[in-house]
C-alpha cells in the first residue's frame, strides 16, 4: 500500500508540472511519513546514491563533450564523414548519422552530441534541399547513438546501479550502435532517392578523403584513447574521462586553435550546471528507489512477470513494450536508477544474460530521446532547426521504427550484444 501511495504522489506531482527532482523528493518524504519511517532516510539515501567513484566519470565526459562542441572537433568530424559518404544519394543525411556515431565514441552526453551535430548540419542540410523537419529528425538520432556507442553516461549509471563491469557494458554497445547507425544511413538513402533530397557530388575522392583524415586524425583518436585505455588497463573509466578532457583540451587549444583560454570559464560553468542537474536528480531518484526496494517492489514485479510466462522471449516482449512506453515519460538516467534493481532479479530468474538485458534496456530508453513528451534530443533538434516539436516528432517516426527493428534483433539474438565482451574475455 505504501508503494502505491508514493507512486501516486509522484505521478500527481509530475502531471502538475513539478520538476522531477522535487517530485521524487516529495513522494519519498511523504512515503516515509505515511510509513512511519524517519525522514532522515531521504537525506541519507540521497547522499549514498551519489557516493560512487564511478560517478566521477560523468562530469568528465560532459566536459569533454562541451570542449568538443566549442573546439572545432565536431566540424572536423563532419568533414571526415562527408569525405566518406557525402558523394552518395542522401549523402549529407548519411554524414549526419555517421558524425553522430563517431561523436558517440567521444562524448558520453546525448544532449551534447545532438546539439553539436544539429548546430553544424541542420543549416547545411536545409541549404541542400532537405526539409527542416527531416533534417532535425536525422540529427536527433545522434542522441540515442551517443547513449549506445561508448563511452555512455547511462552505461556508467547502469554499471554503478547493477554492479556490472563498465568495460563490458561499453563493449556490448558497439555492435548494436553500429547496426542502428547503418540502418539509419540506409533510410537516409531511400528517403533521399524517393523524395529527391540533397545534391550528389562528383564522386568519392581519395585525395579529399586523405586530406580530411589528416585534418581530423586527432579528433578520431579520442575514442581510442578513452576506450582503449580502459580495455588495456592503462586507466580506470573515471580516469579515462579526465584523460579525454585533457586530450580534447590540448587538441582544441594548441592544434586546431579554435578554442581560447578565455572560453574555458564559460565551458566549465556550462558543464558544471549540466552535471549538477544530473546529479541532484540521481540523488532524489536514489531515495525513491530505496523505498521501492524496502517495500519489496523488485520481488513483486518479478512474481507478476513470471505469472504471465516463464518463456524469456515472451517476458522480453512484454518488457520491451513497457520500456518503450516508459521512455516516453521518464528520462533514461532516472529510469536506470529506479528500474535496474527491479529488472536484475527478473533477468536472473529467467536466465537472461545481464549484459544482454542491459543493452535491451539502454536501447529501449534511448529511443525515448526521440519520443515526446520527454524526448530531449527531439527538443534540442527542433529548437536548433526552428521547427515545432510536433512536426519533428512526426518526421522522427521512421527513425524510431528503424531503431526498433534493431532493438528486435538484439532481443532475438543476444550474441549481437555479447560477442565483443566474450571475445575480450
Amino acid at each position: 500500500m505504501l508503494t502505491l501511495s508514493f507512486v501516486m504522489i509522484f505521478l500527481v506531482c509530475s502531471l502538475l508540472g513539478v520538476p522531477i527532482v522535487f517530485s521524487f523528493g516529495i513522494s519519498a518524504s511523504l512515503a516515509c511519513y505515511l510509513g512511519h519511517l524517519p525522514l532522515q532516510i531521504v537525506a541519507q539515501r540521497m547522499i549514498i546514491g551519489i557516493d560512487s567513484f564511478a560517478l566521477l566519470a560523468v562530469p568528465g565526459f560532459i566536459l569533454a563533450g562541451e570542449i568538443m562542441c566549442q573546439g572545432g572537433i565536431s566540424q572536423r568530424l563532419v568533414d571526415f564523414s562527408n569525405s566518406l559518404v557525402g558523394h552518395l544519394r542522401g549523402g549529407l543525411a548519411m554524414v549526419t548519422v555517421l558524425t553522430g556515431m563517431i561523436m558517440g565514441g567521444i562524448s558520453g552526453s546525448a544532449v551534447a552530441d545532438t546539439a553539436a551535430v544539429a548546430t553544424v548540419l541542420v543549416p547545411a542540410m536545409h541549404k541542400e534541399g532537405y526539409p527542416k523537419p527531416f533534417a532535425a529528425a536525422i540529427v536527433g538520432s545522434a542522441g540515442p547513438l551517443g547513449n549506445i556507442i561508448p563511452p555512455s553516461i547511462p552505461m556508467i549509471i547502469y554499471s554503478m546501479t547493477s554492479g556490472l563491469s563498465l568495460l563490458d557494458l561499453f563493449l556490448a554497445g558497439y555492435i548494436p550502435g553500429i547496426l542502428i547507425g547503418f540502418t539509419l544511413m540506409g533510410y537516409c538513402y531511400l528517403a533521399a532517392r524517393k523524395h529527391g533530397y540533397g545534391r550528389r557530388s562528383a564522386g568519392f575522392s581519395l585525395a579529399t578523403f586523405a586530406s580530411s583524415l589528416r585534418r581530423s586524425a586527432l579528433a578520431l583518436f579520442v575514442p581510442i584513447v578513452i576506450v582503449g585505455g580502459i580495455l588495456f588497463g592503462i586507466f580506470t573509466p573515471t580516469e579515462s574521462a579526465m584523460v579525454g578532457v585533457v586530450y580534447a583540451l590540448v587538441v582544441a587549444l594548441f592544434f586546431y586553435k579554435e578554442l581560447r583560454l578565455a572560453d574555458l570559464p564559460k565551458i566549465l560553468l556550462s558543464s558544471a550546471i549540466s552535471t549538477a542537474k544530473l546529479v541532484v536528480i540521481m540523488a532524489a531518484a536514489s531515495a525513491f528507489s530505496y523505498i521501492s526496494i524496502m517495500e519489496g517492489v523488485p520481488d513483486l514485479f518479478k512474481q507478476f512477470m513470471l505469472s504471465l510466462s516463464r518463456n524469456p522471449y515472451v517476458i522480453l516482449f512484454y518488457l520491451n513494450i513497457f520500456l518503450l512506453l516508459l521512455g516516453c515519460i521518464i528520462d533514461i538516467l532516472v529510469a536506470t536508477i529506479i528500474l535496474v534493481p527491479v529488472l536484475m532479479p527478473l533477468g536472473a530468474a529467467l536466465g537472461i544474460d545481464p549484459l544482454h538485458l542491459a543493452m535491451v534496456f539502454v536501447i529501449n530508453m534511448s529511443i525515448g530521446l526521440l519520443t515526446p513528451p520527454v524526448g530531449y534530443s527531439l527538443y534540442v533538434a527542433s529548437t536548433i532547426a526552428g521547427e515545432p516539436v510536433e512536426t519533428v516528432a512526426r518526421a522522427s517516426v521512421p527513425v524510431v521504427i528503424a531503431m526498433t527493428l534493431i532493438l528486435a534483433l538484439v532481443n532475438l539474438f543476444p550474441s549481437i550484444s555479447l560477442t565483443i565482451p566474450r571475445l575480450i574475455h
